[in-house]
């Protein structure tokens, strides 16, 4: 085990590791720092927005996104889809000049929205099969790749979300708008292509939460997907998820890109995606057909997903399920954050030790360790791919990052730890 003490920094959100001993942090007050062992470097980074996310390829090659607010919002009470055909009504009641115009608008409506939801359903359901083997799993064979106009939910009224680019280790930047005032929520990269996920509104309150999202694409490697040779960053392809995006994970195992967050969002009109229940989208990490979509139990978000050297899929889930309340989405509170894996086509709930709420869990790149990190900060650990767990004895730790045959994490008081497991042979 190897400590890297960073105290000098104020506190850390975020890790990622280039290297054993050298790589990236962001503080809590929004500021990027490369490090090399002890010694830091900040890095000047643009001022448009503040950093939330960053992904980096290497050491020279990088991304930051975020979001920033040019106006102040004002409060909600919905957003457009369903909710915009609920407007329309309510503006042809407001200006009603008698019961016979009165009826004609609402009869117009009326088969205007039932038009476009018989249309609709013809078409997108010849895109999904029902997996055989699962219950939970839908397959899709749908075009996923879009060019999609600016994405609007009005609760988050001058809201802005941009992603930066730099090739030098960041002494340039090329900054982009993302056509989204959406939060921007994950950030990986595939090739040389960056992914930008995002997430209506995660919170409940004055603003109703909005749990829709999508993903962007900036990049035009054409390695693994030959389209994204034309992606153009004032434009760029993305795939319109129908679902609050949380985290990615990208398995070398399945050669697949998995996108996590919330259930659905309906709307008008359907898409395949937005009428299939699932939190997990899965694509081949070429972006084309077929891909899956994996439902979890009690409609709550997966907070964490990882994928054990066996092939299963492990998820940690949000202890907030939401609710629908005056026409708003709210959250009741769960007691815990539980933890499951998809074993032979189910769900199984597993237990790493009693009343233990799981905030992360992770596996080791091509060996049989895992490890759960809890509520309280305890980590445990597996050694057989997740059939039997321990107390690791580490406590006080906030996140976790697997690499290679190692597994890193930064804990209490800005250490950053890397953990090389011993594995019993």
């Amino acid at each position: 085990m190897r400590t890297i003490a960073l105290n000098h920094l104020p506190p850390i959100q975020d890790l990622q590791f280039i290297s054993d001993s050298s790589g990236f942090v962001l503080t809590h007050t929004g500021r990027l720092y490369r490090f090399s062992g002890n010694k830091t470097f900040l890095m000047e980074t643009p001022r448009d927005f503040i950093i939330s996310h960053f992904h980096f390829i290497d050491a020279t090659h990088g991304a930051i996104a975020g979001n920033a607010q040019t106006v102040k919002a004002a409060p909600q009470q919905g957003s457009f889809g369903v909710v915009g055909l609920l407007l329309l009504l309510c503006w042809v009641w407001q200006n009603r000049r008698g019961p016979i115009r009165l009826l004609a608008a609402y009869a117009s409506c009326l088969i205007v929205g039932c038009g476009l939801l018989v249309s609709c359903a013809a078409s997108w359901q010849q895109y999904r099969t029902a997996d055989p083997t699962s219950s939970y799993t839908h397959f899709l064979s749908h075009n996923p790749l879009s060019h999609s106009a600016f994405h609007h939910y009005v609760g988050n009224k001058g809201q802005k979300s941009f992603i930066a680019i730099t090739q030098d280790e960041g002494s340039h930047w090329q900054t982009h708008e993302v056509p989204s005032n959406f939060f921007v929520t994950a950030l990986t990269a595939l090739g040389q292509n960056f992914f930008v996920g995002t997430y209506a509104r995660e919170e409940a309150g004055v603003i109703p939460m909005h749990a829709d999202g999508d993903v962007w694409i900036y990049g035009s490697d054409p390695t693994l997907t030959p389209q994204l040779a034309a992606n153009l960053a004032e434009h760029p392809y993305g795939l319109r998820a129908s679902r609050g995006i949380k985290g990615f994970f990208i398995s070398q195992r399945d050669s697949a890109l998995y996108m996590y967050g919330s259930d659905r969002m309906p709307t008008i009109p359907s898409s395949v995606l937005s009428a299939t229940n699932g939190n997990i989208y899965a694509l081949p990490i070429t972006l084309k057909p077929k891909g899956k979509l994996i439902d979890v139990p009690d409609t709550v978000d997966v907070h964490s997903l990882a994928q054990s050297e066996t092939g299963e899929l492990w998820v940690s889930l949000d202890n907030r399920k939401p609710y629908l309340s005056k026409g708003a989405l709210k959250h009741t509170i769960l007691p815990t954050k539980r933890l499951l894996r998809f074993h032979a086509g189910r769900w199984v709930p597993v237990s790493v030790a009693p009343g233990a709420s799981v905030r992360q869990v992770a596996f080791v790149p091509n060996t049989p360790m895992g490890y759960a990190l809890t509520e309280s900060g305890n980590v445990f650990e597996t050694r057989d791919h997740g059939e039997t767990w321990h107390d690791s004895g580490q406590q006080g730790v906030r996140r976790m990052q697997p690499r290679p045959h190692v597994i890193t994490w930064l804990q209490a008081d800005n250490q950053l730890v890397v953990y090389q497991p011993e594995i019993k042979k």
